[in-house]
């Protein structure tokens, strides 16, 4: 059924200006339809069969054609009449079967006059077309004049309703895109949500492609774009399209960009090159740059793309893609507060095998010393002062005291480092010293097990600025740990390196190595590998913790490197002074 306004006009064309048909014709696609048409007779189609005016509604011919006739037609005006010796007859052509006058100037069957509807991009969007003058004659001067007064209103008429006809379309395709949306609320990450949300909003809005950017859960922007744009976002041009959206969520607004006309805008033109570079590497001609937020908050912002030959983006659909900004917002809070959640809930589930773990392992590691503290007391209570016997048990609570208070004396300097309020010192140390007293420190356990320690200094000072009691205890771990594995009989290379701005300590042994499945997990706090400790007792598993955490506290990097069987080398660079 024809909309009223158009077959108003139709009938109007024929009643008032004297033709026996006439049709109105849009644009759908790379075809024109019928969609208004009136008349009091009756013709044949290019199949040679018999229709009425009322059978071509709904009909469709290329726009090929028309354009074809059209660059063979006269200029009247709004009109261009073609005579019937320049008329290509096409598929949708419709020719009348009532009888010519005989008169120079009468009407052929053939004769075409067509008035083209034009966007303002001068783009064809329809066009009216009539046949069959009642006088039998082709229209004189002032009856084009007529013509074209009238063809004018018409235009507008069909403009307007074309404009209708794409405003309910995307009130339509916007329902859609609500569902989509609807949809993406259901996804869990902000990542899923933007997938999800994409095909909704090209197809609610009529893009040919998305850029999107909105705030992450936190608070880095997450961007992403319609696959297939080959695009690395201009830093300049990302955070100009930050400011101007942050403030058109303020004010309830957007912005309509054509490729032409960027440089004019007075928001846009410091980065008008990197825009036009934008439009040029994506194949756009225009864009809707659009605010995303919920409530009081912006949270990003979605550019929609249109390509050349495309219509540019109309107040009407800015108006709607601000709708969907805000319901765009309202799931990015929500995707963000999930992951917020889901994140907390991870952390404090960590927090909680940490602490499970350090239980566990305080306890195991307490419960060997404490248990012996407890014999060789019980074994005291029966012996004689300065005897033997006594002296051994005294020896024994000496050690065991000394292994709880090193355990303690771990957990202590790990809360310390972990507590952000407890910066490390700012001391300028010489590290060969340090490791030399290192060295003398551990010299009986290295002894114990025949293990030679060798160091190996630059000729010069090597200094560094931090914490001397976390350094110490650093390299301290580092070294002892390199005894508790290494063979008996074997050797512990402590290698110092000074270049440029660096500091180096490399210690090195041929031990037993660790496990590759292992070592991701060797840094993470009371982990113990599989492999056993040789000659010597294993600790809490708190020594490459401290040393990992001590060094990134002092900004600096450590290096692992370990393979089973061979040794194990870990590197650790500081900044030098």
């Amino acid at each position: 059924m024809a909309d009223p306004a158009l077959q108003m006009i139709s009938e109007g064309i024929c009643e008032l200006l004297g033709f026996g048909i006439s049709a109105i014709n849009v644009v759908r696609g790379d075809e024109l339809e019928v969609v208004a048409v009136h008349g009091f007779t009756s013709g044949l189609n290019a199949h040679g069969r018999r229709q009425t005016a009322e059978e071509i509604l709904g009909t469709r011919w290329a726009l090929s054609d028309l354009r074809d006739n059209l660059s063979r037609g006269e200029n009247w005006g709004s009109w261009r009449f073609v005579p019937q010796e320049r008329v290509n007859l096409h598929e949708g052509s419709w020719v009348s079967t009532t009888n010519m006058i005989d008169a120079p100037d009468a009407w052929h069957p053939h004769d075409m006059l067509i008035a083209p509807i034009l966007g303002d991009d001068g783009s064809i969007q329809g066009c009216l077309s009539v046949d069959m003058p009642v006088s039998g004659r082709r229209p004189d001067f002032t009856q084009r004049r007529v013509l074209n007064r009238f063809a004018k209103r018409a235009q507008r008429v069909v403009r307007g309703y074309l404009e209708r006809e794409r405003l309910y379309e995307r009130a339509a395709n916007l329902e859609t895109a609500k569902e989509f949306l609807r949809d993406a609320s259901s996804k869990l990450s902000l990542a899923d949500v933007l997938d999800a949300s994409h095909d909704a909003l090209i197809r609610g809005l009529g893009a040919d492609g998305i850029w999107m950017a909105t705030k992450g859960p936190h608070n880095e922007m997450v961007v992403h774009a319609t696959p297939g744009l080959d695009w690395d976002p201009d830093p300049g041009l990302a955070a100009l399209t930050s400011r101007n959206t942050s403030r058109y969520w303020a004010e309830g607004t957007y912005s309509i960009l054509c490729r032409e006309r960027i440089a004019d805008s007075s928001e846009w033109n410091e980065q008008a090159t990197v825009a036009n570079k934008f439009f040029e590497t994506l194949g756009a001609e225009s864009a809707l740059v659009v605010p995303v937020g919920a409530d009081h908050e912006w949270l990003g912002h979605i550019v929609l793309l249109r390509s050349p030959g495309r219509p540019t983006w109309t107040d009407a659909e800015g108006r709607l893609a601000m709708e969907l900004g805000r319901d765009f917002g309202r799931i990015v809070l929500t995707a963000n507060a999930y992951t917020q959640e889901r994140d907390l809930a991870q952390q404090l589930a960590r927090a909680d095998r940490e602490r499970n773990r350090l239980i566990e392992a305080v306890a195991r590691e307490l419960r060997i010393p404490v248990n012996a503290l407890g014999t060789s007391l019980n074994a005291l209570a029966g012996e004689h002062a300065n005897t033997l016997p006594w002296i051994v048990q005294v020896e024994t609570l000496t050690v065991r005291s000394a292994q709880i208070e090193g355990i303690v004396s771990d957990l202590l300097l790990l809360s310390r480092i972990r507590d952000p309020a407890n910066a490390p010192g700012e001391t300028t140390i010489e590290v060969s010293e340090m490791l030399d007293d290192v060295l003398d420190e551990l010299d009986p356990d290295a002894a114990q097990k025949d293990i030679e320690c060798v160091l190996t200094t630059p000729t010069g000072p090597a200094y560094v600025v931090g914490d001397p009691r976390e350094l110490r205890a650093a390299f301290l771990h580092l070294v002892k740990n390199a005894l508790t594995y290494s063979y008996r009989g074997s050797r512990v290379q402590v290698m110092l390196y000074s270049a440029g701005s660096e500091v180096t300590i490399i210690v090195a042994d041929a031990g037993v190595g660790i496990a590759y499945e292992e070592q991701p997990e060797v840094f993470d706090p009371f982990y113990r590998g599989s492999n056993s400790a040789l000659g010597g007792s294993r600790g809490a598993g708190l020594g490459l913790t401290l040393v990992e955490q001590i060094t990134r506290r002092h900004h600096g990097l450590v290096e692992l490197d370990s393979r089973p069987g061979e040794g194990t080398r870990v590197a650790l660079t500081l900044p030098g002074s």
